[in-house]
């Protein structure tokens, strides 16, 4: 006989352990199953391993989706204050670093310890090396088949089972095709937030070199996303923060949208204003600086030997040099040629269609009693916490809504089964 629980949770990450304490908070017999010999681990690597859990600014309008009333509708209920409420109930200090919420003690480890303190204390039943290979509806009810034959029954289940992103970590999307089989439709999911490749010389001639720029991408001669960070030149093509941070659109359009005229634009020298920068070089110029030191107190050296050969051959005069030298550094176009793979994207763009969720209880239009939290949804905010800070909030509240359904077992009896 199959072990039954009131919930049943698909996935022990973030959102599934925020999902299995809000439901066993309620008073129901909970279960979580995990594909992973110790659900969670993709925790300890965020924020690199700090683990950036939320954002004191987080906003619904940051975050982009097929269905942004969905976004609206958790984040006006459980936002900033109530993560941070929910984290210091689990005994968690938390610090704020321009605004982004951190572990006190700056381990993310310290993170997945208080969630599985909890876990553990309300007595939820956690499944690991379960690897869920389907959600059958049975009435008014669910089974959980895994690969390996064994059966879990619930009256309500939840897909938390996240995205595509670092795949080593137990992250491959499988609950993906457990919720196109129960009928829902996907946003293909692509990496977001990921390194771009780009060919071109500078990447080799610079490579390892870092510096602050301003990073613009450009889809068929369109801006569509702007970012002012850190770009890191390497072997395949660029990455750093600002880079990350204006990948997702161009990774969306390649990989979804089969764009090929994609490009990355970069300000090397966003801190100064292109007329400024003319009448450097130009002064520069005119005092008789050799070319490969006309970037010397702007940019790294490194710079130098490209530096030299962007001044052009047939210049008139020193205005008109400064001026082609300027708009070379502050708009140098990189084209994009796609994005490094899973085990490098931060996170996931695309996952089954918002748009056929219930906002207020995260449940399937079509599917009563099947609730979605986390990743798994097409819902993609940025760096900096959101994307964890949806992980907590939507887990909280499908576990609240899950929880709303007839007893099924008493939770000693699903313990005492599911043991068996």
């Amino acid at each position: 006989m199959s072990p039954r629980f009131d919930v049943a949770i698909v996935g022990g990450g973030a959102a599934g352990s925020a999902a299995a304490i809000a439901a066993a908070r309620e008073g129901r017999s909970v279960v979580v199953v995990d594909r992973m010999p110790r659900p969670g681990k993709k925790i300890l690597i965020t924020g690199g391993g700090r683990c950036n859990l939320s954002n004191e600014r987080l906003r619904p309008e940051a975050f982009t989706s097929t269905n942004p009333a969905l976004v609206s509708s958790v984040l006006s209920r459980f936002g900033p204050a109530e993560i941070v409420r929910f984290f210091e109930g689990l005994g968690l200090l938390m610090t704020s670093d321009g605004g982004r919420l951190y572990p006190a003690t700056n381990q993310a480890a310290s993170v997945l310890k208080v969630l599985e303190i909890e876990i553990r204390r309300l007595g939820v039943s956690v499944v690991a090396d379960f690897e869920a290979t389907a959600v059958d509806r049975r009435g008014a009810s669910y089974a959980v088949r895994a690969a390996d034959g064994r059966t879990i029954e619930a009256s309500a289940v939840i897909l938390a089972g996240g995205g595509r992103s670092y795949p080593a970590l137990g992250a491959n999307g499988s609950a993906y095709e457990l919720a196109r089989r129960l009928g829902h439709r996907l946003i293909a999911p692509v990496p977001s937030c990921v390194p771009l490749l780009v060919k071109d010389r500078l990447c080799q001639v610079l490579q390892g070199q870092r510096v602050r720029v301003r990073a613009t991408a450009w889809v068929d001669g369109r801006t569509v996303a702007e970012a002012e960070g850190d770009l890191l030149f390497a072997s395949y093509g660029l990455s750093g923060t600002a880079v990350l941070d204006v990948s997702t659109s161009l990774s969306v359009a390649r990989h979804r949208d089969g764009k090929t005229n994609t490009q990355i634009g970069v300000d090397f020298l966003p801190m100064m204003a292109r007329e400024a920068l003319a009448d450097k070089i130009t002064d520069r110029l005119r005092r008789r600086w050799e070319p490969a030191d006309l970037i010397s107190g702007l940019l790294p050296e490194k710079f130098a030997p490209y530096a030299a050969g962007m001044i052009p051959k047939d210049r008139k005069n020193a205005e008109e040099t400064a001026a082609s030298f300027a708009e070379a550094l502050k708009d140098r176009r990189f084209d994009v040629q796609g994005t490094r793979g899973w085990n490098e994207a931060e996170f996931t763009s695309g996952g089954v269609d918002g748009g056929e969720i219930e906002p207020e209880r995260l449940e399937s239009n079509f599917n009563p009693g099947l609730h979605f939290a986390g990743e798994i949804l097409d819902v993609q905010g940025p760096r900096g916490g959101h994307n964890l800070a949806w992980a907590w909030a939507s887990g909280v509240l499908a576990g609240r809504a899950a929880a709303a359904v007839p007893q099924a077992l008493p939770s000693t009896m699903a313990k005492r089964a599911i043991r068996t």
